[in-house]
This record gives structure tokens, C-alpha cells and sequence, in this order.
């Protein structure tokens, strides 16, 4: 039988570490969660790669970080603002119309657009308006609430071989 051992880990965040800008919602609070990330399988299965939040026509909407601008336009059938956060993130909002444009620094907390209507084809939240705000690192998606906070903590419990 094996000595029962008492591990301690440490998880420290993998983004954003030792970065001076903190990660918040996009939104002024209150900010009502409707839609969670949910996990796909795979790269092409079913998903949700982001959250969404209930939102009204017009209201503004801030940078989640410091970065740069890397995309603000349309994009199929409606107006989307990406920022590119150092080498390897990229935040997505949308539906936003902005006047920023590709390349222009953004710093944590800047309005950086507005709400606006995407066009009749969107059918993203079919029962309420909302914001859709995603995350991606090197290409894939991770859930946004990773960054700004609201993932219950991992819990290792003690576990005995024998």
C-alpha cells in the first residue's frame, strides 16, 4: 500500500498573467448573463463559443481589455468589433457599429461602439436582444467568463490509492 500523500496545487490564470489590465464585462453593470458558453464536442460541432448578454438597441459597449483594434465592419449579416490582445488573443462583440478602425489602440474600459440592429437574417438570440462577446487564443474559442471572472474554481479533492 502506498503512503496516503496531501498534494497542494496551485492554479494560476493562464491568460493575461502579470498583465497590467484587468478583463471586464463589456457592458455597464448591471450586465444579465443569458446565454453561457457551452463547450463543442469538436472544432465543427455544435456549440456556443461565447456568451450573450441582454442588451438594448443603442446601449454602449467598452473595450474587455487593452489592445488594438484588428476588424470593425460586417461580417455576413451583422456589425462586429474585434480587438486583437497581444500575440495570441482575440475579443469578439456583436452585434456593434463603431467609428474605430483596424489598428486603433483601445484601453480597458473605452467605449468602443454601440449596440446596433443586425440585419433580419440574425437570429442569434430569437427571444431577446443581446451581445454576443467571445474569446479566442491561436484560433480557438474559450469561454470569455475565463478572463472576466464568474467559472467556479477547480476542486481537487484528496483521493487514496490502495
Amino acid at each position: 500500500m502506498l503512503p496516503q500523500a496531501t498534494v497542494l496545487l496551485i492554479l494560476l490564470p493562464l491568460f493575461g498573467a502579470g498583465s497590467a489590465d484587468s478583463w471586464q464585462v463589456p457592458l455597464a453593470s448591471p450586465a444579465a448573463l443569458v446565454r453561457p458558453y457551452l463547450q463543442p464536442s469538436s472544432d465543427y460541432s455544435a456549440g456556443h463559443r461565447g456568451v450573450d448578454y441582454r442588451v438594448s438597441l443603442a446601449q454602449p459597449v467598452f473595450a474587455t481589455t487593452s489592445g488594438e483594434i484588428s476588424f470593425a465592419g460586417k461580417l455576413v449579416n451583422r456589425s462586429l468589433v474585434a480587438i486583437k490582445h497581444g500575440a495570441s488573443l482575440i475579443s469578439e462583440v456583436e452585434p456593434v457599429c463603431t467609428s474605430l478602425r483596424v489598428g486603433d489602440s483601445v484601453v480597458a474600459g473605452q467605449l468602443i461602439g454601440s449596440v446596433c440592429q443586425p440585419d433580419s437574417s440574425y437570429t442569434h438570440c430569437p427571444t431577446v436582444r443581446c451581445l454576443h462577446f467571445s474569446v479566442r487564443s491561436n484560433g480557438k474559442y474559450l469561454s470569455p467568463l475565463t478572463f472576466i471572472g464568474g467559472l467556479n474554481p477547480s476542486r481537487l479533492f484528496p483521493y487514496a490509492l490502495g
